[in-house]
């Protein structure tokens, strides 16, 4: 039986017990060192959220108070926390505080349980408690370095993508606990009935450069296959985009996300992001290490500025022997972020063959058939 408890007291083991966590979840250029933390402590000793099972540790959260220009270099990522000295960090101070979400952290065994909410609502009670003191929380930098934190930061703090950091990207909030409201959506896997919809909905968006019918229809025919996998988005029980995930037999630890669309009338609310979190999640079931997707900066452009302030890794995609119109003309990018939550550091591509010209017989093949089955004339 679990019996979750909190500790805001720091102490040696939970110390050492957090640097074990931190080795699992992130890579080893990221993981803590137990010195500079008991110095941290030293100057500031609130800036830690324990969860506890019993007496082994589950997860946590630091949190710290830091200097003004400290806090600009985090903005402008140039500043990493496991570079933090004790001049750069602060007591929590009566008024407004300027402060850096440095880490939250969470074994790999108690992830698919409350122990992630548990330690957020954790987190609140210590924001609710300083507030109580008269420290009031100004401003919040984040230098997310997993998927798992960018989420965080953008569903929960309420934060917006600034610009990448040295091993992440940087967000950055004013208004932690606003009523941000985030889209409650649903994805409908692909079925006989929601496919010529989804079909309808992909011409619509994708009409003029290509088109994947085809392939829904033998997704469709061939379920035995765990991919490709399609969904039809699905908002106040409208269907209002498409999203999916498929593989290359070449790269076995890469699972690829695909066709990430959102009818004009529905963008601009969060719908793209929310579907790109959850899909992500479902990639994750998988087992692969990498999650990468195929994408054109001058064709799909909206598209492009969600993957820009959510995935690790942009590149040039420029394979001589790939599809040199979707290369040069569309200027074909790849996005990547790691699906391992053990600390796997995902490299660039570096322009692997991926083989765009399957798009375009896909293309042909799925306006022949548009046709044949009267979706479009």
């Amino acid at each position: 039986m679990i019996n979750y408890r909190v500790e805001y007291t720091a102490t040696d083991d939970l110390i050492s017990q957090a640097i074990n966590i931190d080795r699992q979840v992130y890579s080893k250029s990221d993981v803590g060192k137990i010195n500079a933390c008991k110095q941290w402590l030293n100057v500031n000793n609130e800036i830690y959220t324990f969860l506890l099972d019993g007496n082994k540790l589950v997860g946590y959260i630091n949190f710290v108070h830091l200097t003004d220009e400290c806090f600009e270099l985090f903005l402008q990522g140039k500043m990493k926390d496991y570079r933090l000295s004790i001049e750069d960090i602060l007591p929590f101070e009566h008024g407004n505080n300027r402060c850096l979400f440095m880490s939250m952290a969470i074994l790999q065994e108690y992830r698919d349980t409350d122990a992630i909410n548990m330690l957020r609502q954790a987190f609140d009670k210590k924001i609710k408690m300083l507030e109580g003191k008269g420290v009031y929380i100004k401003d919040v930098v984040i230098d997310c370095v997993n998927l798992d934190e960018i989420e965080y930061s953008i569903k929960r703090l309420n934060a917006s993508y600034i610009k990448n950091s040295y091993n992440g990207k940087i967000y950055y909030t004013n208004d932690m606990y606003s009523n941000k409201i985030v889209p409650k959506i649903s994805l409908e896997l692909l079925n006989k009935d929601n496919i010529k919809p989804m079909a309808l909905i992909q011409y619509e968006i994708f009409n003029k450069y290509w088109c994947g019918y085809a392939d829904y229809i033998k997704e469709l025919k061939s379920r035995e296959n765990n991919l490709p996998v399609s969904y039809i988005i699905k908002y106040k029980r409208k269907n209002v985009g498409i999203v999916g995930l498929y593989e290359l037999k070449d790269y076995p630890d890469v699972i690829w996300f695909n066709w990430l669309g959102i009818l004009p009338e529905y963008r601009n609310l969060g719908i793209g992001t929310e579907a790109l979190f959850k899909i992500i999640k479902i990639a994750k079931t998988y087992n692969r290490k990498e999650f990468r997707l195929v994408t054109y900066k001058v064709w799909n452009s909206k598209a492009q500025r969600i993957y820009e302030k959510t995935l690790k890794i942009a590149e040039p995609y420029k394979n001589e022997y790939d599809w040199q119109k979707g290369i040069k003309e569309g200027k074909a990018m790849i996005f990547s972020s790691s699906l391992d939550n053990r600390g796997y550091r995902i490299k660039k591509w570096n322009n692997k063959y991926i083989d765009l010209n399957d798009d375009i017989r896909l293309h042909n093949e799925s306006m022949r058939l548009l046709k044949q089955d009267k979706l479009i004339n």
